[in-house]
This record gives structure tokens, sequence and C-alpha cells, in this order.
């Protein structure tokens, strides 16, 4: 790194978790961003027969829409997606297969804009010393990304955030950074936080970071998967060949796999074969009284703002925050 200035560029924010007036802007103020160039995306707005209808935005469908505003932003550098899982519409996370095929259409609109793509994830709780495989969902996010990096709490120092490198195809891994996360008044009643890196580079591994908290985790692996396996099957039963490569991708050990599905009262039923030319196959079916169970970070964000032929963007700018509207 050597720490020449990059050219500015316009980001475009869509954030399932965090609030665009009382936490995104301020944050962006602290950290003396150029809020004009700051566009922050809540919902898409889709016309019917009674006007429109708001829904989330939705990966499998809105990557068009999305390349669309890039364009007429013009200078886009950067999209955010925070967290990944919040987008996937009904695709489901734990499919390697699927995974891919939902993040392939906005690879290839980032690189038709030169813009570089952040999706933020959260780790599993299945235990385990290789960063990689603690990554929520299928292992497919990690391999469809062309670097990887884990936040993680120093284990010597409880106000200190670790940045490391899991994976890097694009350069030289040449160790992590740190920093702290500190208070910021911004005047007008407004407290918020911002980042200060640290000078010197830090020489740990993310598998090492995360060590300790494999011991210390709350939730057990078992519990983990059988979140994984609700999810799964909550659509229905599927054949136990799949589950298991789903479960690899994921990082799941089988043997904890098959704890959860008893812990579970999953039904493994061997159909096909007899009456048409199909073999026979192992298929597992959730309980009726098991369905359901989801994972807090698919689900959608609640508030919703304006997105579609007339894009209205919240975009933080002097004084109050007041929607824009881009036309397409």
């Amino acid at each position: 790194m050597d720490r020449t200035p990059c050219e500015r560029g316009s980001v475009i924010i869509l954030s399932a978790e965090d609030d665009a007036e009382d936490t995104i802007r301020p944050r962006l103020e602290a950290a003396g961003a150029d809020l004009d160039r700051c566009y922050i995306v809540d919902a898409v707005r889709e016309p019917n027969k009674d006007g429109a209808v708001e829904r989330s935005f939705n990966l499998a469908v809105d990557i068009e829409r999305l390349g669309g505003l890039a364009r007429k932003i013009g200078d886009v550098a950067l999209i955010d997606i925070d967290p990944i899982t919040a987008y996937l519409g009904g695709v489901d996370s734990h499919k390697n297969a699927d995974v891919r095929g939902l993040l392939a259409p906005l690879a290839g609109m980032a690189a038709e804009r030169e813009a570089a793509i952040v999706c933020v994830s959260h780790l599993n709780k299945s235990g385990g010393n290789e960063a990689m495989l603690r990554v929520m969902g299928s292992l497919g996010f990690v391999a469809a990304a062309r670097s990887a990096y884990l936040i993680a709490r120093d284990p010597d120092d409880e106000a200190r955030r670790l940045f490391l490198p899991m994976k890097n195809n694009l350069a030289e891994d040449k160790g992590g950074l740190a920093f702290r996360v500190r208070g910021r008044d911004l005047g007008r009643g407004i407290v918020t936080s911002c980042v200060e890196w640290d000078a010197e580079p830090v020489t740990m591994t993310a598998d090492e970071a995360i060590a300790p908290v494999a011991v210390e985790e709350d939730r057990s692996g078992l519990e983990d998967a059988q979140e994984f396996l609700a999810g799964l099957l909550a659509d229905g039963p599927l054949p136990s060949k799949q589950i298991r490569a789903d479960a690899d991708g994921a990082g799941h050990a089988w043997a904890t796999i098959r704890r959860a599905q008893k812990a579970l009262g999953i039904q493994a039923i061997k159909e096909g074969g007899r009456l048409g030319n199909s073999k026979q196959q192992w298929m597992w079916r959730m309980p009726e009284s098991q369905k359901a169970l989801k994972i807090p970070e698919d689900a959608h964000p609640k508030s919703l703002s304006a997105f579609c032929n007339l894009e209205h963007l919240l975009q933080p700018s002097g004084g109050d925050s007041e929607p824009v509207e881009v036309e397409i």
C-alpha cells in the first residue's frame, strides 16, 4: 500500500440493519464523507393497479435496476450491501449453487461499472478454527468474492478490533490491520461513533483470531446446525445427498448435522424407484411442529422508501435528510 489517494467516487448503500437518519448519516459525517456522493436505497417501488407497492430490494430480480441507478449517478465506486442475507429474495443462503447463481450477475454489473461491491455477513456459531467456514450460509459467498476479511475482537484487548484477510485473489496477503471504535460528538445533539485505525500492521491470522472465540460461543454448533436444517427444509423435503453437500458448503460437520436431525425430529424416508424409473433415495422431511424457524439476518428490512421508475434515494446532504428522485 503506497498511500496514494484514490479518485473520489459515489457510494450506494443498502442497509437492512441501520437507520439512515440516526445511524448511517451521522457515521458518514464523523468519517468525513462527502455526503453529496452518498446514496441510500431502502426499497423498491413497483407500479400496480392501485398506484404503486413498496417491497424489499431483491438481488435475484433487481440487479438491472441497481445497475441502471449506478449508470445515472455516473461515478459510483462502491456498492455496500449490509447484510447480504437480507437481500436474497427467495434464494436459500445455504445452497451453494443458488448463491453462486445469484452473485454472478452482481459481479458482472460491478465489472461493467468498474465499481467495488462490499457484502457484509455474520459468523455462524458452528465453532471450529477455520475462518472461511465460519461465514454464515453457503461457502459460495466467500468463493464468489475476490477478497474476504474477518473483523474480530482482539483476544488480548477487548476495546480493539482486528481486520484480517481470510482470502485474497487480487494481491499478496501482508497481514491485517487493527482499529478502535471511538465516540464522536457532531454537535446539534448528535453523538455517533467513528473508526480510528492503528498505525502498526497485525500479524495474527484470521484463523488464530477466532480460535478462542470458538470455545466461548454462547450457542453450540448443534444449535447452529438446527437453524441450518430448519432453513434448508422450510420449503419441503430434500434428498439427504443434497443436504450433505450444502452442509459441507456451509462448514457443518456431518456428525453434527445428524445430531441436529435427531433433535429436530426430522424424518428420513426412502422414496422413488417403485412405480417410476427413478432410483430410490433418502429424503429428509421437517415435521410440521418445527417449520418456519428463521435466522434473524434473513429478515427483510422493516422501513421502506422508494426505488423504481422514480427511484427515491435518501441522500445525506446539508440540513435535514430528504429523498432525492432519480428517473430511470
